[in-house]
């Protein structure tokens, strides 16, 4: 029986394959694009707008409150509606409510994940209108399998474990598939629960998120400067 490569084994990024995984999954923003886009600080904008419209605040204070939901729950979401009953679905629907001309049809990272074997997910902690939006902006919304988005995870947010346990039903990876999964993430403590079942967990580095990484950087195993920077390193055409 031929042995499955995992990157678990693997020393070197340039030893991991195409074939490696069985299940590649992806987080959506400020991973499968650049960050230095900024697509995500309009939604952040919204968010902070959103705020200052359904519970009356000035920008000073729902700016500061949206972190303080962020920081505690994971998502600013989840905060706003356990502890002031906001409607998810008006939630998304404005947050979300944002156009990308920034976004160019990238036909080198598609190309990348056609390359790849096995099934390829997207988990997101926003909505899956938004993350076909981002999509189709890049023109790759036809190489993944499905998307696991915050309604599907019943508005419950990595990184909690429950919404990976979820994912992981959704996606129908069971057994020791889960150690021949790879999960691709900007955010570093959402790997840990990944890592925890048996993942593999890559990073795309960002200065925001350094110190979280410095929390997390023993549940990753690999960081990449951006996704395609990976797809770079590794041996496609092998």
């Amino acid at each position: 029986m031929k042995q499955t490569k995992t990157f678990l084994h693997a020393k070197k990024l340039n030893q991991i394959t195409k074939d490696s995984f069985e299940n590649w999954i992806f987080d959506l923003d400020n991973t499968l694009y650049d960050i230095n886009l900024g697509l995500f600080h309009k939604v952040s904008e919204r968010i902070t707008h959103y705020i200052m419209d359904k519970l009356c605040l000035k920008k000073e204070y729902a700016e500061r409150l949206r972190r303080k939901m962020f920081k505690k729950y994971g998502l600013t979401l989840r905060g706003l509606m356990l502890e002031k009953n906001i409607d998810p679905d008006s939630y998304l629907d404005f947050v979300h409510n944002v156009a990308h001309p920034e976004l160019e049809v990238d036909s080198q990272l598609k190309n990348f994940l056609k390359k790849l074997h096995g099934k390829k997910f997207i988990y997101t902690n926003a909505s899956k209108k938004h993350a076909i939006n981002i999509m189709d902006g890049m023109g790759i919304t036809d190489q993944f399998d499905d998307i696991l988005d915050i309604k599907g995870t019943n508005y419950v947010p990595k990184p909690d474990p429950r919404s990976y346990e979820m994912m992981i039903r959704k996606f129908k990876i069971v057994g020791e598939e889960l150690k021949r999964t790879v999960f691709f993430e900007d955010t570093a403590k959402n790997l840990k629960p990944a890592k925890k079942m048996g993942f593999s967990t890559i990073w795309i580095e960002n200065k925001f998120n350094h110190q979280d990484y410095e929390l997390n950087k023993k549940f990753i195993d690999f960081r990449c400067n951006n996704i395609k920077d990976f797809f770079t390193s590794i041996s496609l055409d092998t």
